[in-house]
């Protein structure tokens, strides 16, 4: 740790880059980058009031001057306090607004969707943001093996513009799901143009067209509801692309804010996909690089829980220092992780944490956590005691003092509960705890966010010259292979093959016919004949028809003949 004395002067030390931990006997306490500890991630809990946005994150945010920062930012505070500050300190200044995209940078998950498994990492998470992941039903499934297609179908085959989630609406608008009477549909015709061995016919095939007729339009309404809120045209133009790479953040000095609502969990499920894209772009540049980032990253991802479920962000953790990464995971109380991630994945996430910093106002379980991770310490205590004899001629007393040592909680949980709202509690893995006062940002910069103040709502997007590269080079790219020999010829071939299988469906349905008909012929033609031999056995058997004369009578032959005499 490095210390360094003064208040206002902070940001003017060179040596005073790195997380600010708070304040001890009139010195900073300084987590540097180049810390030998384990790890460099922090686990910061305070409850409401305990002043950890203004002691911890915007204190972090103002002193960080040489690594990138990606920092969560509940309501656009601490942009609208730090941000031309952080554009004074040379960064580049980006803004990922989850609570007004109108004022954003555009994001586009689909720019990362480089491989098939990773198409499905971006459809699990949709369906599992609107859905229960723990109940992974037939409708679940379906869900999600429909809209992994999907988007492996744009990111093969529709134009650059049209590969996001409004191409995707637009292409369900525009080919029915429903089958005809031929067991076949213009959405399955769309997929069955592709060669047999493409990744988006396969997974089609083998997931939604698989499924009966009778459950297909319940599948199209589960899906249609799970991503429902990009029909919206704010959020459409969000998504539709993306102004600058996130792997950005781990090649120069950028300053990410990203804007998250406090009530609103409509977008958990992007926001989360948005950091879990994020972690694995990092990952790759550094494997790129010899498992080193070119530019060192801190995150502060103050109120974590609302940024959805990690699933592996123990490993995460456990991993990124190597890389250049330090995370700062800020929470109210413990309760909040265990309520996530449940008991045993909490604990793994706290123990891949190098320091935990308390400052107050949390609840039972967060004190207890603390006091009993602060460990015990040995006590001396004195005891004492004394007695009196009575004698004949005097009374005598004599007394006497012993001594036992008792092991002690460092700090009690009761301690922590009513601790000093200045004061903060932390502990560094191998060390003894130390109470520290808090590192307040009005107190060690003051003035200085409010002289420096912008509103959010004058943010201004900026599409980066790599990002304008990226798409001309997908465009020609695109063109080259939509006009290629290769996928007319596969195109001629499955439009033949789709053609062939019409006219057999055609033909097996005019010989359904044809069969139904002669059937229904013969069986006439029997129920004719039937009436015929009935009929010619009540003629047989009638009494009234014995003999030829009775039965000239009854035709009038007699008298047919009389008159003919005649």
């Amino acid at each position: 740790m490095r210390a360094w004395e003064g208040k206002s002067i902070m940001i003017k030390k060179e040596n005073s880059n790195g997380i600010v931990l708070g304040i001890k006997d009139n010195l900073a306490l300084i987590q540097p980058t180049s810390s030998e500890l384990p790890n460099r991630n922090c686990f910061v809990v305070g409850g409401p009031g305990s002043a950890k946005t203004q002691s911890f994150v915007v204190t972090n945010v103002l002193n960080e001057r040489q690594c990138s920062v990606i920092a969560t930012d509940p309501k656009g505070e601490l942009y609208e306090m730090t941000a031309k500050i952080k554009a004074a300190q040379g960064y580049e200044i980006h803004v990922i607004n989850f609570m007004d995209m109108s004022n954003s940078d555009h994001y586009n998950c689909f720019d990362y969707v480089r491989k098939d498994r990773e198409a499905t990492t971006v459809a699990n998470t949709m369906v599992a943001a609107k859905n229960d992941p723990k109940h992974k039903d037939i409708w679940y499934n379906a869900q999600l093996s429909l809209l992994k297609a999907l988007i492996l179908y744009s990111i093969y085959e529709m134009p650059v513009e049209n590969r996001n989630m409004s191409g995707i609406l637009d292409f369900l608008q525009d080919f029915d799901p429903e089958q005809n009477e031929e067991g076949t549909s213009s959405l399955d015709e769309q997929f069955l143009k592709l060669k047999k061995s493409h990744p988006a016919r396969r997974a089609y095939e083998l997931g939604f067209k698989k499924s009966q007729e009778a459950t297909r339009a319940s599948i199209i309404i589960s899906l249609l509801t799970t991503i429902g809120d990009y029909v919206d045209q704010e959020v459409a133009d969000f998504t539709s692309n993306s102004d600058f790479f996130l792997s950005d953040v781990g090649k120069r000095k950028i300053m990410l804010y990203v804007i998250i609502p406090v009530m609103d969990d409509t977008w958990e499920g992007l926001i989360n996909l948005f950091f879990n894209q994020m972690f694995q772009e990092l990952y790759t540049l550094g494997a790129e690089n010899n498992s080193k980032l070119p530019q060192p990253v801190i995150f502060l991802l103050d109120e974590f829980p609302n940024l959805g479920r990690f699933d592996n962000y123990e490993t995460f953790l456990a991993t990124c220092r190597g890389y250049g990464i330090a995370c700062c995971t800020i929470i109210q109380n413990i309760t909040q992780l265990q309520e996530k991630y449940g008991r045993e994945q909490a604990e793994s996430i706290l123990g891949n944490c190098g320091i935990k910093l308390c400052l107050g106002n949390v609840n039972d379980t967060t004190a207890k956590y603390f006091s009993e991770l602060a460990g015990k310490t040995t006590v001396k205590v004195e005891t004492s005691s004394k007695s009196t004899s009575k004698g004949n001629k005097s009374d005598s007393s004599s007394s006497s003092q012993n001594f036992s040592y008792t092991a002690r909680n460092l700090i009690n949980a009761d301690e922590i509960l009513t601790m000093n709202p200045d004061e903060s509690v932390l502990i560094i893995t191998g060390k003894y705890p130390i109470k520290l006062n808090k590192a307040k940002q009005f107190e060690l910069y003051p003035g200085m966010t409010q002289k420096f103040r912008v509103s959010q709502k004058d943010y201004e997007r900026k599409m980066t010259d790599e990002v304008k590269a990226f798409r001309e080079a997908k465009k020609a790219e695109y063109e080259k292979y939509i006009s290629s020999d290769e996928k007319q010829q596969e195109k001629k071939e499955n439009e033949e093959k789709l053609h062939e299988e019409k006219i057999k469906n055609v033909d097996e349905s005019d010989m359904k016919d044809i069969e139904m008909l002669g059937k229904i012929i013969n069986e006439k033609t029997e129920d004719e004949n039937k009436n015929k031999d009935i009929e010619n056995k009540e003629f047989e058997n009638n009494d009234e028809f014995e003999n030829m004369e009775d039965l000239n009578e009854l035709i009038g032959m007699e008298e047919f003949q009389n008159e003919n005499e005649k």
